[in-house]
């Protein structure tokens, strides 16, 4: 089994009918919000898919660029930009050497992206490089305590998944790889129940079951309960 996710893959992935649609990641956008007014602020999201992040940005005033190396991905990103009357910049360039200066800007994030490369700390200190002093850090990625996961791997083994090779992580997994980066630590969340811990986390059985769920909630137990997890991080 490969263990890397190539531009192959991911241009193969965009041109296909059946790619993730377009949407917004509340519970990162939030977490992001609490620290940083983003108006007029310079973010850059790496690896934006669709871009849905992106656009919900640019519309609040911030400006914002996008970096991936799929043609395809950023063909479709102006695409609803120009439709959305948002204003984005899109660069066709690997994550690993971007084409900035050090400290260009003040917030850089992905989501779904850290987790395609089995050693992600050399792509955190590229992104150390271009975050200002102070400037904020959002990584959102695969939590590892799934079904989720386990469809994954036998897909990968099949040889079948999408992306190539994926891998996924622990809350204290991914603080610990953040924090030796060079970044302290702001916040850790928990974003989304999958599969049937979704249905189970909504049923209805009273206040009493609504109130449990919202004291859980409230712990790092749900951090290894949620489909994905994320963290807010500060250059040093």
């Amino acid at each position: 089994m490969k263990k890397n996710s190539t531009k192959a893959d991911w241009e193969k992935y965009w041109q296909s009918q059946d790619h993730q649609p377009q949407g917004i990641h509340e519970e990162l956008l939030q977490n992001l919000e609490q620290f940083i007014q983003v108006k007029d602020k310079k973010i850059l999201e790496i690896g934006a898919g669709m871009g849905g992040d992106s656009l919900y940005l640019a519309k609040k005033g911030a400006s914002v660029t996008v970096l991936d190396f799929s043609e395809e991905a950023l063909k479709q990103i102006k695409t609803s930009a120009q439709k959305k009357g948002a204003k984005i910049e899109t660069i066709l360039a690997e994550a690993l050497k971007m084409p900035f200066k050090k400290e260009s800007f003040d917030v850089v994030f992905h989501q779904g992206f850290l987790e395609h490369f089995p050693d992600p700390k050399p792509f955190l200190l590229e992104q150390k490089r271009v975050l200002k002093k102070g400037g904020l850090l959002v990584v959102d990625v695969p939590q590892r305590w799934t079904t989720y996961t386990l469809k994954k791997h036998f897909q990968m083994w099949r040889g079948k998944w999408f992306a190539g090779w994926e891998r996924e992580f622990s809350a204290r997994e991914l603080e610990e790889l953040v924090k030796k980066s060079g970044f302290d630590l702001l916040c850790t969340y928990g974003r989304g129940y999958y599969g049937k811990l979704y249905k189970i986390r909504h049923l209805k059985l009273g206040r009493w079951y609504q109130a449990l769920w919202e004291k859980i909630e409230k712990t790092r137990l749900k951090l290894s309960l949620t489909f994905s997890l994320g963290v807010v991080a500060k250059k040093k």
